[in-house]
C-alpha cells in the first residue's frame, strides 16, 4: 500500500471516528457488519487491451451499516474496507474503502440541529481510460454546521443553515477545495399533504491550487413538495448564477421528482433536473438516507476537476419487492457541459438492473448489470461500458454463508486500441453479525 494512501487515511476517516463513537454511547444504535475473505481469478488484472495477465489473488473486506433514531441523535452510516494481495508485483497491495453517513444533533429542540455528512468513494485519476487499480483514488467530500429553525406561525416556518464543505482527492490536487455554504428557507404548509418554500443558496468556493479558478455559485428557487398515499410530486424551479472573477454564467434551475406505487410491493420513480452542479455537490447530494452494508466497495466513473457543469439529465427506475424475488431496473439519459474543462462534454445514456430471486430458504440466485453510453462531444470520442455480473449465495447458518461470483467487464471505444475486456471469479466465506 502506498505511503501517501497511509498517510491521508485518518483525515478521511475521521466522520467514521465520529459516527462510530456517537453510535456506541446511545442505547437505541443499530451496527449491523459482514467479514468476507476469499480467492478472486482475474483474466486481465491490469485491464490491458492487449496482452492481459491473469491472476489469482487473495481479498477480504469487512462493510458495516449503523443507524440511530432517537429524539437528540439521528445517525445513518455505512462503509467498507477491502484489502486486495496481489502477486508478482503487478499492482502492490491494495487497500480502498467507501463510507457514506449522515449524522443529525438535535441541540435545543425544533431550534438548532448540527449536521456532519461525509461522502468517500474510490474514482479513477483519469476517466478516460479503464478503472483499473493504478487508475484509482480516495475521493472524501465532508460537510459540517448548523441548522437553525425559525417558527413564525402555525403553517409558517423558516429555516437557515451554514456548512463548512472540506473536498480532497488522493491524487488529483486541483479538486481540493473549502467551501462555505448559506441557504435560507421559508416553508408554508399548505394543507396536511402539501407545502411550498422559497429557498435561497449560496456557497462560495476556494480552491487549494492557484489553477483552478474560484467562484460563487447562487441559486434562487420555488418548491412545491405534495405527498399521497400512492404519489409523491417535488418540484422545483427557479434561477441559479456562477461568478468567476472575469465572467458570469446563469441559466434556470428544474428538478422534478414523481414517485407512483401502484402496488403495496411496486414503485415508479420519474426525475428529472437542469441545474448547475459539480462533483463535491452531487457527492453529497448522493449519500443514501438509510443505512445499508455495501456488499463491495464501487469504483465509480466520475470526473474529478475543480470544473463546474450544467447538467440535464432524464431517468425513470421501476423497483419490485417480493417475498422471494426482488427486481430493479432503471434507464436515463444525461447530457454535460463543463465550464473549465470542456474537453469532458458529455452526451450519457444506459440503464441497470439489479435482480435477486430466493430459489429455496437457504439459497439465493442474483444478477446484476450496467449499460453506459458516453460521447465525448469535444474529443469526438465514444465508450461503450458493459457490466454484468450473477452470482449464486448458500446460506449454512444464520451467521454464515458462501457465495460464488462471476463478473463481466466490456469497455469499447470509438478510438483505435481502447477495448478493454475482463472476466472475474470470486469465491468467498462471509459472517454476518444478523
Amino acid at each position: 500500500m502506498s505511503t501517501r494512501r497511509t498517510d491521508r487515511a485518518g483525515h478521511r476517516f475521521s466522520m467514521l471516528a465520529v459516527g462510530l463513537l456517537a453510535a456506541t454511547t446511545a442505547d437505541a444504535a443499530q451496527i449491523d457488519y459482514t467479514i468476507d475473505a476469499g480467492i478472486q481469478q482475474d483474466d486481465n488484472v491490469t485491464l490491458a487491451t492487449n496482452d492481459p495477465i491473469e491472476q489469482r489473488f487473495l481479498r477480504a473486506g469487512i462493510g458495516f451499516g449503523v443507524r440511530q433514531e432517537s429524539s437528540a441523535l439521528q445517525l445513518s452510516l455505512d462503509g467498507r474496507a477491502e484489502y486486495r494481495n496481489y502477486r508478482d508485483d503487478v499492482f502492490s497491495d491494495t487497500l480502498d474503502g467507501t463510507l457514506t453517513g449522515r449524522l443529525n444533533w438535535v441541540a435545543i429542540p425544533s431550534r438548532l440541529h448540527f449536521t456532519a455528512e461525509d461522502n468517500l468513494t474510490v474514482q479513477p485519476v483519469d476517466a478516460l481510460i479503464p478503472n483499473a487499480p493504478g487508475n484509482r483514488q480516495q475521493v472524501n467530500v465532508l460537510s459540517v454546521g448548523p441548522t437553525m429553525l425559525f417558527k413564525w406561525s402555525r403553517t409558517l416556518d423558516g429555516q437557515a443553515d451554514l456548512r463548512y464543505i472540506d473536498s480532497r482527492a488522493e491524487i488529483t490536487d486541483e479538486f481540493n477545495s473549502r467551501r462555505y455554504e448559506l441557504s435560507l428557507r421559508g416553508i408554508k404548509q399548505l394543507n396536511a399533504m402539501s407545502r411550498l418554500s422559497l429557498n435561497t443558496q449560496f456557497q462560495d468556493v476556494d480552491f487549494d491550487a492557484d489553477a483552478s479558478p474560484d467562484y460563487r455559485r447562487a441559486n434562487a428557487y420555488a418548491r412545491y413538495a405534495r405527498t399521497l398515499s400512492q404519489f409523491d410530486l417535488g418540484i422545483d424551479a427557479g434561477y441559479s448564477w456562477i461568478h468567476y472573477r472575469t465572467s458570469t454564467r446563469e441559466d434556470p434551475l428544474l428538478r422534478l421528482n414523481l414517485g407512483w406505487r401502484p402496488t403495496q410491493r411496486s414503485e415508479f420513480t420519474l426525475a428529472a433536473i437542469s441545474q448547475f452542479s459539480d462533483t463535491a455537490s452531487d457527492a453529497l447530494a448522493g449519500i443514501p438516507p438509510n443505512a445499508t452494508v455495501p456488499e463491495f466497495v464501487p469504483v465509480g466513473d466520475t470526473v474529478i476537476n475543480a470544473s463546474a457543469f450544467r447538467t440535464r439529465r432524464l431517468s425513470l427506475d421501476y423497483s419490485y419487492t417480493g417475498t422471494r424475488l426482488q427486481f430493479q431496473v432503471g434507464p436515463y439519459i444525461e447530457t454535460r457541459r463543463y465550464i473549465d474543462a470542456d474537453m469532458y462534454n458529455e452526451d450519457g445514456e444506459g440503464g441497470r438492473f439489479d435482480l435477486s430471486w430466493r430459489l429455496r430458504p437457504l439459497t439465493t440466485l442474483g444478477a446484476l448489470g450496467s449499460y453506459e453510453v458516453h460521447d465525448y462531444t469535444v474529443l469526438q470520442r465514444k465508450d461503450k461500458v458493459l457490466r454484468t455480473s450473477a452470482y449464486a449465495q448458500r446460506d449454512f447458518s444464520r451467521h454464515w454463508s458462501s457465495r460464488l461470483e462471476w463478473i463481466r467487464y466490456e469497455r469499447t471505444s470509438s478510438l483505435a486500441a481502447r477495448d478493454v475486456a475482463q472476466n472475474t471469479i470470486y469465491l468467498s466465506v462471509i459472517y454476518r453479525n444478523r
